[in-house]
């Protein structure tokens, strides 16, 4: 049996989505792996209910930290972050040998496997992170653009049908001004409505949803026997010290 743990870098529980959207989207996670394969999730007990800046995520790094420190140790087999930002996912790497990998770096990199140029389609107005993010996992060409697609991580955790409707206008845009040639869900509000093959029915190119992407990349790693590079990401030295810092935290 490989388990992975799936580690939303937002406290969901605490916002009025609550822990039976959680629930949920552990059940549609588990529903698209094969079937040797157990996803468990894991929440931050504090932290911001969603991640729409760098502000955002850097809030949400000392406890998600503090909960996929365990996951080695708790006999996983590899973590996902599940944020489109990746927030925490090298100092994730420095910490465990197990395969730690995040939303983006996983959709990206299967983008660039379709097509030579994605966009990526954003929350709000979009902006220049996703950008940012492609260079950081070496992919600066492949990018397009982003489109944001006018609503906000919680408004579109609330409203599939808005957000499939604005993120077809977006896409249409990305496709038509942009040169994309293949789409990328950028936020896992979107993910998780699962807009994808709507979309991809409609446009007639390939969408990547980062959710299922990134349980296959896992389960495909370990199945492998691959893991990050510890000449890349390398114990801290300071890993007690940090451990304490952490717990002093919570």
């Amino acid at each position: 049996m490989i388990r992975i743990l799936y580690q939303f870098a937002t406290a969901k529980q605490r916002t009025d989505l609550g822990q039976a959207e959680v629930e949920r989207r552990r059940a549609y996670l588990q529903a698209r792996a094969a079937p040797d394969v157990e996803v468990s999730v894991a929440t931050p007990a504090v932290g911001p209910g969603s991640i729409e800046s760098d502000y955002d995520a850097a809030l949400a790094i000392p406890k998600l930290l503090k909960s996929v420190e365990t996951a080695e140790r708790g006999g996983f087999d590899a973590v996902i972050i599940s944020c489109f930002s990746d927030p925490g996912l090298e100092p994730g790497r420095e910490l465990l040998s197990i395969p730690v990998l995040g939303s983006s770096l996983c959709a990206m990199h299967v983008a660039a496997m379709l097509a030579p140029r994605f966009s990526v389609l954003s929350p709000n107005d979009g902006g220049a992170r996703s950008r940012e993010l492609a260079r950081r996992h070496g992919l600066g060409d492949f990018f397009a653009s982003s489109r944001g697609i006018g609503l906000s991580v919680m408004e579109l955790a609330r409203d599939r049908a808005g957000c499939l409707e604005r993120a077809k206008a977006a896409a249409r845009r990305a496709i038509e001004e942009d040169g994309a040639e293949a789409l990328i869900l950028g936020c896992m509000s979107m993910a998780f409505h699962d807009v994808a093959e709507d979309l991809q029915q409609m446009l007639g190119i390939p969408v990547v949803n980062p959710a299922p992407v990134s349980i296959g990349v896992a389960e495909t790693l370990v199945r492998a026997r691959l893991s990050h590079s510890k000449a890349s990401y390398p114990n801290p030295r300071k890993r007690e010290f940090l451990g304490a810092e952490l717990r002093e935290a919570s």
